[in-house]
């Protein structure tokens, strides 16, 4: 079957990249401000918000997006991915500046309006999530997929991570609320380019048809191999989900350091994401599928339990968590990129769509559980604040890294379900 991708010349398709990756630079700041940015978590902290309702802010997209990803499929195969683009852009700019207003409304509801704020985000996200990779699939050819994905999210780290750590800077110790209010109501007005440069992109016609959720997930769940890699996926994800911003806020109120500190560390691990994107189609190409996702599951096991022995007044503390944030950050990138990719050789050509949405929608559940379950451990009571083992205090914060390294040490049992580790040829898979 001829895809469209080979019906395009090699300029065409060229310009449908650089389209593609403009699209992003200017949407990637809403969706790694929330993700990988302490912007956020600085601005609920100044609001006064909770331990509790601040990280469970950051698990409110990956929440939504579990429900929605695959019905958001259906609204892709109903109105195009276009329209779709167009929704989600509107949707995610709204959500920010509801953010943004927050202080206006109340001190007491602030930080409840900042957390809908989030949840509106959620609701952005799976649709551009569904659009985007029906978009990928018909504009690339499966040999140029590997090093799109990994430039694309090595630059645009490159951009949000060179903003942002200027911000750090520039913010100072103690910013004012307006300025970070400023900060997040650009950051959603900008959301809006994401539409401009996916509308220059042209599509084969969309036919519209009415999408028949209960075949397009019997023909997901009957691929063996999809199924068993969205469970490794879903369980990895919850293991390591809660590492990053749980880290800020350890620094933030655990350790109490500074807010342009803490903000710097934060654009510095966005600094190995660059790196991951960068060299993961270089990696792939070394080492292969394989051996690298059992170096990111490996990385998965060692970072938390290296944050777990980050305590105390230790000088160097900050650049040695700094450090394993980055680690953590390259082999998340690497874990994305990968998912991308075997999600691509999984999916059925008759169900792209909703192959890819089930997937990312196990990828959100493990997000969203992660982090609700370092939430709710983040709770008054729920752990000891701190205890002592031989001759160390050790923090609820250090509990929940020990916490996480463990249960993605007890993910090695599900390795079996990496196609790449144990590929069953009966199925689709064409890597």
């Amino acid at each position: 079957m001829t895809m469209y991708a080979d019906t395009l010349s090699d300029a065409i398709r060229k310009k449908f990249r650089t389209y593609a990756y403009a699209s992003t630079w200017v949407g990637c700041f809403s969706d790694v401000m929330l993700e990988n940015s302490a912007i956020i978590i600085l601005y609920l902290a100044m609001l006064r918000a909770s331990n509790t309702l601040i990280m469970l802010s950051t698990c409110l997209v990956g929440i939504i997006s579990m429900f929605l990803m695959i019905p958001a499929s259906g609204i892709v195969d109903r109105l195009g991915s276009k329209r779709v683009v167009l929704l989600s852009s509107a949707i995610g700019c709204l959500s920010y500046l509801i953010m943004a207003s927050a202080p206006f409304l109340g001190k007491d509801i602030a930080p409840y309006i900042v957390c809908l704020g989030c949840l509106t985000f959620g609701i952005s996200q799976p649709l551009a999530t569904a659009a985007w990779y029906p978009i990928v699939g018909h504009v690339f050819k499966p040999s140029e997929r590997a090093d799109f994905f990994g430039f694309l999210r090595f630059s645009y780290f490159v951009l949000t991570g060179s903003v942002f750590f200027l911000l750090g800077i520039f913010m100072g110790e103690k910013p004012q609320l307006w300025f970070l209010q400023l900060v997040i109501g650009i950051t959603g007005i900008i959301a809006l380019g994401r539409y401009f440069f996916i509308a220059r992109i042209v599509l084969p016609a969309h036919e519209s048809r009415r999408f028949d959720i209960k075949k397009a997930l019997g023909i997901s769940t009957r691929n063996g191999l999809l199924a068993g890699f969205a469970v490794y996926v879903c369980f990895l994800s919850l293991a390591f989900a809660a590492i990053q911003p749980l880290t800020l806020i350890y620094l933030k109120n655990g350790l109490h350091y500074s807010d342009n500190i803490i903000q710097m560390i934060s654009s510095a691990a966005i600094g190995g994401s660059v790196c991951g994107f960068f060299f993961y189609g270089r990696i792939v190409r070394r080492v292969g599928i394989r051996n690298l996702q059992l170096m990111v599951h490996g990385a998965y096991i060692l970072i938390p339990l290296g944050l777990f022995f980050c305590g105390g007044n230790n000088p160097y503390l900050p650049v040695l968590i700094g450090i394993l944030l980055v680690a953590g950050n390259i082999a998340y990138a690497c874990f994305v990129c990968a998912l991308s990719q075997e999600s691509f050789a999984l999916a059925r050509p008759v169900n792209i769509t909703t192959d890819n949405a089930f997937t990312q929608t196990y990828q959100m559940v493990g997000t969203a559980s992660g982090r609700a379950m370092a939430s709710l451990l983040l709770g008054n009571g729920v752990l000891a604040a701190t205890w002592k083992f031989w001759n160390g205090t050790f923090s609820n914060y250090q509990t929940i890294f020990l916490l996480c390294s463990g249960i993605a040490l007890f993910c090695l049992i599900l390795i079996i379900c990496i196609p790449s580790v144990a590929p069953v040829r009966e199925y689709h898979y064409n890597p």
